[in-house]
């Protein structure tokens, strides 16, 4: 008994042991909230990284003032990969790169359009530190200058990039973030998708837009805010939003306070399958600046007949723009017959958006139904 008990107190000694032995005291870690990849000289890769002072952020909280040069630094390498320039990083910083917080991956998009986007995040999709949680974005220009913005209300660049991605349920022209686990996805399976936009101006960014990636992963161009709200109504993203429309020759504007949508497929031919889209709208009206009785039954079906057109004709431009412009199917119909029609998918995936492209010439009937809830507080009934 006394040999068995001694073994197994030298195992738990032994398993306590291993426990730590890679371990990193937290103050020796360089905390990285924020990544920036762009396309250096010669072919390199130039990565940024944003790591925050722990000394000059003790006390400072989100929203207590500007941010100060003092609260983050932006360490730049360049190198023909990823990793190594990361290795390099830790010869200007006395802490090694620890990527567990990183928020944020902008991409130039002069890199994304060179079909490099892959190969670019080959390294964040590796590392074991990395959180597949962390939003990947599409910059417009050199996406390290992102991380030298001022933001008046956070304290860190990377940290405003990161809550402002977080308002899709406050705008409609903006897609839901892409973190990184939807890039690995999206890079394992052959179809295409959007990434969002986000563009520089003065000490502010805007989000409004998305980038388009084809089946090959290079991107092919951007959606603008009207066309990336279209494309959320056909992916049933859309949390809120407003639609401008004009009732007597005057401004109404329609606040939508929810939205779905259903997609049904004919796939009699499956080389030519028809879809039909379903989207339900109910909202209220916002603002309007017309003397429109709004309490006439009338007058209500004109609103909402205006105002599902007004949604049809976006649905419909972003759809052309996709099928004759891009060639990628970015509003998941690639994905409802892989889940529904999966022997008619087979028989065409290979054709979609990519060889005969068969997404460029399916038929898409678009119907938006439309229901308007609340007219407002101040309109009053008419006295006979």
């Amino acid at each position: 008994m006394g040999a068995i008990l001694r073994a197994a107190v030298a195992a738990a000694a032994l398993i306590a042991i291993a426990g730590c032995w890679d371990r990193v005291e937290i103050e020796d870690r360089g905390f990285v909230v924020g990544s920036a990849i762009d396309e250096g000289e010669n072919g390199m890769y130039e990565l940024t990284f944003q790591y925050i002072v722990p000394s000059a952020m003790q006390g400072k909280s989100a929203g207590s003032g500007h941010p100060t040069d003092a609260s983050f630094q932006n360490v730049s390498a360049s190198a023909t990969t990823l990793f190594k320039a990361a290795r390099k990083m830790s010869n200007e910083t006395s802490r090694p790169p620890y990527l567990e917080q990183n928020k944020v991956i902008l991409v130039s998009d002069r890199l994304a359009r060179s079909g490099k986007f892959q190969e670019t995040l080959d390294l964040f999709i590796r590392d074991s530190e990395m959180r597949r949680a962390a939003k990947v974005l599409i910059a417009v220009g050199e996406a390290k200058k992102l991380l030298d913005i001022k933001p008046p209300i956070e304290t860190l660049p990377a940290q405003y990039i990161n809550s402002t991605s977080e308002n899709p349920d406050k705008s409609e022209s903006i897609v839901p973030p892409t973190t990184m686990g939807h890039v690995h996805r999206f890079l394992l399976e052959d179809h295409s998708f959007t990434i969002p936009r986000i563009v520089q101006t003065d000490s502010k960014v805007s989000l409004s837009g998305a980038a388009v990636f084809g089946s090959d992963k290079r991107m092919k161009g951007y959606l603008n805010g009207e066309e990336t709200s279209g494309k959320n109504y056909f992916s049933g993203t859309i949390k809120a939003g407003a639609v401008e429309i004009e009732l007597d020759g005057k401004p109404l504007l329609f606040e939508v306070k929810s939205a779905s949508r259903k997609i049904r497929a004919d796939v009699s031919n499956p080389e030519s399958p028809v879809f039909t889209i379903n989207v339900n709208v109910e909202g209220n009206v916002g603002e309007t600046y017309t003397d429109a009785d709004l309490l006439d039954p009338k007058v209500i079906r004109e609103i909402e007949d205006r105002v599902g057109n007004r949604i049809k004709e976006i649905m419909y431009a972003v759809l052309e723009k996709l099928q004759k412009q891009y060639k990628a199917d970015a509003i998941g119909l690639s994905d409802h017959l892989n889940e529904n029609h999966y022997r008619a998918w087979k028989k065409i995936a290979s054709n979609w958006d990519r060889g005969e492209h068969l997404f460029s010439s399916c038929r898409v009937v678009v119907n938006v139904d439309t229901r308007l809830r609340i007219i407002g507080a101040i309109e009053r009934i008419q006295p006979r």
